[in-house]
């Protein structure tokens, strides 16, 4: 038997599906495992890539303390997180002689950048290849390592074909241990530590309910050029395994009825998939009645223009989904083709207002848009402007900039137009939302935000003339004082409603926030 310590740094609601499901089945095989969570969001990266994260030295040597004793090191995370990861590797390698191996969606896109701190590093999924690893075998398919300068290829970590032959995700908390920003301590994870970090979803009334968070399948139906999931589908175009796979109904249902006995604290459901409507009528229908009878919690989900019909979304709406969120991600066809979106926006129209008709049995939705292209111009950001004019209110925004993720087209393309020079700063430690105050394009994308601004004020402010008179003119210092209003004026109205509600802990969390100064990345305006 070998063991290993899973160390991720990862966001506040510490999911990390990845690590969770590599120790559960390295636990199966006999492994000794323990997960380290290191949550904390991005939220203090700068336009300029300048800021970068590092733990507190009291953090490192109870992480060091813990890797004691172990056979290897493994370490999963995200791009925005390699600066954390790097310390987190080069503290362990000042005091142990211990392997340390990297993984993650990152990791398998730059191997070889990997390998310039990690003594080895997985390529692919990681079941399959970290067992064999831990069971004693050399050249694993998947575990790529450096012999001296050299770097030992041994190609990609097999897909798992089916998702069904995997256990269910380490929920366990058994020798799991968990990072508190505000204490700057590590600690082990109880069962009240893990409710206290569980995301809490909007509800109706305005209430927060505690949400628990699944991924019920692997990859994505779609191809956007902004995203990792396409270039790893390339990875895998001849393994004669579709990289989009699913699991079954009972599966998952089984996994859920277990976790939510296991966390009777637990008042929702969030599917993490990238897309849950892209599954067939015929699977939604049976876990419609699965859910219904053994689950019967509200749920939330993610759709596309491409995938969301009225058949489906009545189907999970009778399972008890009361949410659901869709990215729309620009109202520019030019835009659009540069990003491979495939829809229209008279789908994004059809497909937003088939939802709004399911208002208030619905939550109102939030839709995802893209921002900060250097390939958008002004006109571009007003197409999406025009689009989002079209939709029904009420509807939140979910803002993003454009991050060129490593391997994506769009990355390729952005090299190759002179856009990225210093891959750290333009891509690891670039902000994933910067706030729209930029122009007037900007603006109105900021003011799309609020719910109760009439359309006919919009009409005006998307005339032609106003549109040249502001653009003509430089009104930075406008557009900053009115985000500014309009963010206190949004922090008091939700302040006021947690009041109301007698929320105390929300109003103590944003406090919480503000004195370890790094609040979660914004960009959800609703």
């Amino acid at each position: 038997m070998s063991s290993i310590i899973l160390i991720t740094p990862t966001p506040p609601d510490i999911s990390a599906f990845g690590v969770r499901s590599l120790s559960a089945v390295l636990r199966k095989a006999g492994h000794r495992t323990r997960i380290v969570f290191l949550p904390g969001s991005a939220g203090m990266l700068q336009e300029n890539g300048d800021f970068v994260y590092h733990y507190d030295a009291r953090v490192m040597d109870a992480l060091i303390e813990l890797c004691c004793g172990f056979d290897y090191i493994g370490i999963s995370f995200m791009t925005y997180y390699l600066d954390r990861a790097i310390q987190i590797t080069q503290s362990i390698k000042k005091k142990y002689d211990i392997p340390v191996v990297w993984g993650g969606i990152h990791t398998t896109c730059k191997p070889e950048d990997a390998l310039m701190y990690a003594d080895m590093v997985c390529v692919g999924e990681g079941e399959t290849a970290l067992t064999a690893l831990l069971d004693g075998e050399t050249d694993v398919a998947g575990i790529w390592r450096k012999e001296g300068s050299n770097i030992v290829q041994t190609g990609t970590a097999p897909l798992i074909k089916e998702l069904d032959s995997l256990p269910f995700f380490d929920f366990s908390n058994e020798n799991h241990f968990i990072y508190t920003p505000e204490n700057k301590h590590i600690e082990l994870l109880t069962d009240d530590r893990f409710e206290r970090v569980l995301p809490r979803l909007p509800y109706f009334h305005g209430k927060l309910i505690k949400s628990f968070r699944i991924m019920t399948d692997r990859g994505c139906p779609h191809r956007c050029n902004y995203c990792n999931v396409p270039a790893i589908k390339r990875m895998y175009e001849n393994s004669g395994t579709p990289y989009f796979r699913n699991r079954s109904v009972p599966h998952v249902i089984d996994e859920l009825e277990l976790i939510c006995t296991r966390f009777p604290f637990i008042e929702a459901i969030q599917f993490f998939d990238d897309t849950f409507f892209a599954r067939k009528v015929r699977w939604l229908e049976e876990f419609s009645d699965s859910y219904r009878r053994r689950i019967q919690l509200p749920f939330y989900c993610q759709t596309s223009p491409t995938t969301l019909t009225q058949t489906k979304l009545d189907i999970l709406m009778d399972a008890g989904m009361v949410y659901v969120e869709m990215g729309i991600q620009t109202g520019s066809q030019k835009v659009r083709h540069i990003y491979n979106r495939e829809e229209t926006s008279c789908q994004i129209v059809n497909s937003a207002e088939m939802i709004h008709r399911k208002i208030p049995r619905l939550l109102p939705p939030d839709y995802h848009v893209i921002i900060d292209s250097p390939w958008e111009d002004s006109s571009d950001l007003l197409d999406t402007v025009k689009l989002l004019q079209q939709i029904p209110k009420p509807f939140g925004l979910a803002i993003s900039s454009l991050i060129f993720f490593p391997e994506t087209e769009l990355y390729h393309r952005a090299v190759a137009d002179g856009f990225i020079c210093d891959e750290f700063k333009e891509i690891a430690r670039k902000p994933f939302y910067v706030a729209p105050q930029k122009s007037y394009p900007h603006f109105l994308l900021y003011l799309m935000t609020f719910q109760h601004i009439p359309k006919s004020i919009f009409r005006i402010l998307l005339n032609d003339r106003v549109i040249r008179f502001f653009e003509k003119n430089d009104f930075m210092i406008f557009y900053k004082i009115a985000y500014l209003v309009g963010e206190s004026n949004r922090l008091i109205y939700k302040g006021m409603i947690s009041l109301a509600h007698g929320d105390f802990k929300r109003i103590f969390d944003y406090f919480k926030k503000l004195k370890i100064k790094d609040v979660v990345v914004a960009g959800r305006k609703a």
